[in-house]
């Protein structure tokens, strides 16, 4: 009787183990699963300005910048950021381009 106990402990150990770093990749990684309208691209603000002179992102929207992302956004590219905010094409008024 202890075995079996044994066994199944182990087997719901692993499947829990599989679910929690299945979900914690897709937290971290969400184009893993890579479809058009996620509920995350669809939440998504606009860019309020061009991105064009403003590279990279990370010295306005960095933890230290002016305007920080999340936390959740932390260690991604700056190439991820277009693919859920879409950058204005043209800059704001009294904005000048840097």
């Amino acid at each position: 009787m202890r075995q079996l106990y044994a066994i199944q402990l182990a087997i719901a150990t692993g499947v829990l183990i599989v679910i929690v770093t299945t979900v914690f990749a897709l937290v971290q990684n969400p184009e893993l699963l890579d479809l058009p309208a996620t509920a995350s691209v669809r939440a998504a603000s606009d860019t309020p300005h061009p991105i064009e002179g403003y590279r990279p992102c990370d010295s306005c929207h960095g933890m230290k910048g002016e305007s920080p992302y999340p936390l959740n956004h932390t260690g991604w590219s700056d190439e991820s950021c277009t693919r859920c905010h879409i950058p204005s094409a043209l800059p704001q008024q009294g904005e000048e381009r840097q």
